[in-house]
């Protein structure tokens, strides 16, 4: 669980990590904790603010002790710089294991080299990068007749430190992979220091890597008033579930921010909610036809307040849902975030991580970030007839967000 205290420190856009006092040699160091907490990068920012998330990650790695590790799993691997802070930690004596799809680095081909040739490919070792098969996630099976961009894929972004600075079971989840996208799109991580909660995504790691297919693997763990969702799901849908605990009164207000967003259930609900009574914003990179059918629909409010990027050089690439009011039996602040985009392959055919945190400290932070994202998108969807909508953005069926 994260408190307010705890993510007070770390909720602007280029948050720092607490520094240690210095003084007299006879003073005991104070602990360089890792904060909980988000942090949002700025694509029209400088070059600190564009890859704050980026530094901030590779900050946490230059800083993992000696005997520790770090897993990962990433759906794009491109950077150098990312590559070499993983082998320069390999080289300082932390345990290092990636798990990749299998396309992670399919346009720089010479980057996984480098990985391969410095952490080695046997899991039987203490360091080693492992990639999942082709035309399918590491868990989730093959798609019949989707291959490539448009098949199954393992779609994760998070890293897992046992020790960093003086912080123990540190999780990072991103909506960015490690490319020039981290930089280029609007992104968010959330870190959390809950032992459950990094123990789950360790053991999805673990599953990940025993390429072992399960079209159905679903496993939601919660801790206090957090949880985390792991994907394949076979049926159902955990979001429609979750948005069918809100109320519209009092004020509820439902915010969702989406590289892409096609899934037309999550689509329904939303106008469905807007209907009766909530306030419903929406920004996306591109919004598939069927979303867009169900989005476009008035009603006695006037329908939900849909914004798109239109031919702009920065687009959204969060995939995070805010819900302020009414939620399961009370008021509450929620925030949903993770590498879950709101697409049908996310729900069905991806290996996919969502974190869900109800903590109001949190979720303001998210707003802040939602209210300037939204207020740059320059399309509107128009609540008439959806057909008026011809001009937005429109994926491939299957296509996912991330920048090479």
């Amino acid at each position: 669980m994260v408190s307010a205290e705890a993510t007070a420190a770390s909720a602007a856009s280029t948050p720092a990590l607490v520094k240690p006092m210095t003084g007299k040699k006879n003073k005991k160091r104070k602990p360089v904790l890792v904060p909980q907490g988000p942090h949002f990068n700025k694509p029209s920012g400088n070059l600190q603010q564009q890859g704050s998330i980026d530094l901030y990650i590779k900050k946490l790695i230059a800083h993992s002790a000696k005997g520790s590790e770090i897993d990962l799993s990433l759906f794009r691997l491109n950077t150098e710089g990312m590559a070499k802070a993983l082998v320069a930690a390999k080289r300082r004596g932390v345990k290092v294991r990636l798990v990749l799809d299998y396309g992670a680095a399919f346009k720089h081909p010479n980057v996984l080299a480098y990985i391969k040739r410095n952490l080695g490919t046997d899991k039987r070792k203490a360091s080693w990068v492992d990639m999942c098969p082709k035309d399918r996630g590491c868990i989730a099976p093959a798609v019949p007749g989707k291959t490539g961009e448009y098949g199954a894929k393992n779609h994760n972004k998070f890293y897992l430190f046992t020790h960093t600075y003086d912080s123990r079971n540190v999780l990072v989840q991103t909506s960015g992979n490690a490319t020039g996208g981290m930089y280029a799109q609007w992104n968010d991580s959330i870190t959390l220091t809950d032992r459950k909660l990094y123990d789950a995504y360790r053991g999805y790691f673990y599953a990940l890597s025993k390429h072992k297919a399960n079209g159905n693997y679903f496993r939601e763990v919660r801790s206090g008033t957090s949880k985390v969702s792991f994907f394949p799901k076979a049926t159902g849908d955990p979001i429609v579930y979750d948005l069918n605990k809100v109320r519209c009164t009092g004020g509820t207000r439902i915010r969702l921010s989406s590289g892409i967003f096609d899934r037309a259930e999550v689509a329904k609900k939303l106008s469905d909610l807007d209907a009766a009574g909530c306030e419903v914003q929406v920004v996306s990179g591109s919004i598939g036809v069927p979303a867009r059918k169900e989005l476009s629909r008035g009603g006695p409010h006037g329908g939900a307040d849909v914004r798109f990027f239109d031919n702009q050089v920065a687009s959204a690439h969060s995939k995070y849902l805010l819900i302020d009011g009414y939620y399961d039996g009370r008021r509450r602040k929620v925030v949903m975030t993770g590498s879950h985009s709101y697409t049908n392959a996310a729900l069905r055919h991806n290996d996919e991580a969502m974190v869900t945190l109800e903590n109001a400290t949190v979720h303001d932070a998210y707003v802040r970030n939602f209210n300037q994202v939204f207020g740059l998108a320059k399309g509107r969807l128009h609540i008439t007839s959806w057909l008026v909508n011809e001009n937005v953005p429109t994926p491939p069926e299957g296509a996912v967000d991330d920048a090479g």
